[in-house]
């Protein structure tokens, strides 16, 4: 059998010189000694979590998607194909963003005219900062200054997702979890299926869009309210519209419990009739949930389809593509899922504003790392994914609109698994590795790709971005953080122009959150946050105390990487950056500080919290 992956698709119209340490020559700069780092692991791990999976022994079979005809035969379908699953599980995937427009900055987002939800946004004057179940609305002129803030429901269950901005109109976007409970047991023949499987207790969860007239920040005031049960797994916005993808798990308690859709005036069960299925899938786990919400009229649509867990969320302009990864031919044991072969399933929804169709249905071999293996272009989506068996092999594939392969390129980089992926036009910038970092260039003029060229330099680019003087990678080296510029005007002879290594051990968000990510492509200034942990004891004990971290300021240019400086939090995690006019804003979990751009000359800083309680201290007795 062929391994293939499924993906769902949603129309919406409408030579290395290296640099160590910090040299930063005025800020709150500091040198940065070596620190025990967070494992290379734990950053591969937090890569590869966009990659949810289900498993089964079943052959693939033709699919097409179909509605039920009545409540009855969606609840039959689904004890009939229900996977035997942890009701419970929560796989939330936020998605996070920042990149330099106009006069102040806007989230980094992949796609032009497609915005991502962040939990810092600024509206050229007031920041707004997400925290845990409130957003704080931060003055910026004439000096930092807490104006209010906005809470929803309890800290205990309340958990802020992100946030968008359209006009005068803040969006948050947030989760609901609700400590329930089932029943327990194991199965025998003829048992209902909804008897077993369960663990108790088990959280159920709602997300829900709450819109704000931010127009007075001092007097923020609710507008609207939607939702859609189920927990979040991304969101986009185009225009004023929110699109909201929730998974809503299939087992709930003793019954089949529909999704339900939330408004300011209760609550309405999903027509069982208006649920997509595809007859041929041998097993389902989930409800997925398209919500679409315009956050200024307040008019709103909804799609769900019946499918297994998701993974990867990409739109553009005018598609959402939802992919949903599965093993065939594997059994669910926790170290057997490589003997089997890896597939991804596609949706793709037609979308007018408010107005959503499933239009489409496709799949292709292995499965993509994150939203940015997949790009649309002049009718053609390209997807690259890694497959898994004896040996890993990554792919690119071609698809039409109706998510029909025409094209496809296998046997990239054997033994190895892709990092890092950048579309730009008609060329696909790809980063495998395994021991070195290979940078191919794959030409997508045609519907059967080719690689252009090749080069492998030391550790690994997880995030990839074109910049004036070339193309930007933010990874890893030997545990620390790395930035590196590539000319890549000449595939055939690509080299690594420079590369910025960090003193010591280090992480970055930016590392696996391109929303993490500065760029002024005017100013030529990068700014990522870096990350340390401090430890001290001697040989029988050991304290972790709170982190402290810095946003680092890079200059990229023709000639190389300088860093500026770097601006520090002490006891704090920096997460973000942004800048309004000439002043740039570093925001950690504690405090908001403001520096010249030009100097990094320190001009305020405000504490807008005290930070989450999960930071501390303890000791161990070595034994």
């Amino acid at each position: 059998m062929v391994p293939i992956s499924k993906i769902f698709v949603v129309f919406v119209d409408g030579s290395v010189n290296g640099k160590r340490g910090f040299k930063g020559r005025s800020g709150d700069s500091r040198t940065m000694k070596p620190l025990p780092v967070l494992p290379i692991a734990l950053v591969t791990a937090l890569l590869l979590s966009g990659l949810a999976v289900t498993f089964s022994s079943e052959p693939a079979q033709a699919s097409e998607l179909t509605r039920f005809t009545t409540d009855a035969e969606m609840r039959y379908f689904i004890n009939t194909h229900a996977e035997k699953q942890d009701a419970g599980r929560q796989e939330a995937v936020s998605e996070l963003d920042t990149a330099a427009s106009g006069s102040y900055s806007r989230t980094n987002v992949q796609v032009d005219g497609v915005d991502e939800s962040d939990l810092v946004k600024t509206d050229g004057r007031t920041l707004f900062i997400a925290e845990q179940n409130k957003v704080h609305l931060i003055d910026t002129l004439p000096s930092l200054s807490n104006i209010t803030y906005v809470e929803i429901g309890s800290s205990a269950n309340v958990t802020i997702q992100g946030l968008y901005l359209h006009e005068d109109h803040l969006a948050v976007i947030y989760c609901v979890y609700e400590l329930s409970s089932g029943p327990t047991g194991s199965s025998s023949p003829g048992e209902d299926i909804f008897q077993s499987y369960y663990i108790y207790p088990y959280y159920s969860s709602r997300t829900c869009i709450q819109i704000y007239d931010v127009s007075d920040p001092s007097n923020p005031t609710k507008v609207l309210l939607g939702g859609i049960t189920g927990h979040p797994i991304s969101s986009r916005m185009v225009g004023s519209v929110v699109y909201l993808l929730t998974e809503h798990s299939v087992l709930s308690g003793e019954d089949i419990s529909v999704p339900q859709v939330l408004s300011d005036h209760g609550t309405e069960d999903v027509s069982s009739t208006s649920i997509y299925y595809d007859p041929a899938c041998p097993s389902v786990s989930s409800f997925v949930n398209v919500l679409a919400l315009d956050v200024v009229d307040g008019s709103r649509t909804n799609l769900t389809a019946l499918a297994g867990s998701s993974s990867v969320c990409y739109m553009s302009v005018t598609s959402l593509y939802i992919t949903m990864s599965r093993w065939e031919g594997a059994s669910s044991g926790l170290l057997t899922t490589t003997q089997g072969s890896l597939t991804t399933t596609i949706y793709r929804i037609s979308v007018d504003g408010t107005r959503m169709t499933l239009a489409a249905q496709g799949s292709v071999e292995g499965g993509p790392l994150n939203q940015f293996a997949l790009d649309e272009r002049e009718g053609r989506l390209r997807v690259a994914t890694t497959s898994y068996g004896d040996e890993t092999d990554n792919q690119v594939h071609i698809l039409d609109m109706a998510l029909r392969e025409v094209g496809s390129l296998e046997g990239i980089a054997p033994g190895e698994s892709i990092y890092s992926t950048r579309y730009l036009d008609d060329r696909l910038y790809m980063v495998t590795f395994r021991q070195v970092d290979p940078l191919f260039i794959i030409d997508l003029s045609e519907d059967d790709p080719v690689v252009m060229g090749e080069l492998k330099v030391p550790g690994a680019s997880t995030y990839l971005q074109m910049v004036e003087d070339g193309l930007l990678g933010i990874g890893f080296e030997n545990g620390s953080v790395k930035i590196s510029l590539y000319n890549v005007s000449d595939p055939e002879n690509m080299e690594e122009i420079d590369t910025y290594l960090v003193e010591g051990c280090s992480y970055s968000a930016a590392q696996y959150d391109h929303r993490a990510v500065l760029y002024d492509a005017v100013r030529k200034v990068l700014v990522i946050p870096v990350t340390f942990s401090s430890y001290s004891g001697g040989a029988e004990y050991w304290t972790y105390q709170r982190p402290w971290s810095v946003g680092l300021v890079l200059e990229v240019g023709e000639s190389g990487i300088d860093q500026i400086g770097a601006i520090t939090h002490k006891d704090a995690t920096v997460s973000r950056s942004l800048y309004i006019g000439d002043i740039l804003y570093t925001i950690s979990d504690t405090t908001v500080k403001a520096n010249s751009l030009s100097s990094l000359i320190s001009l305020g800083s405000l504490i807008y919290s005290e930070g989450q309680s999960y930071y501390g201290w303890y000791a161990t007795r070595m034994e």
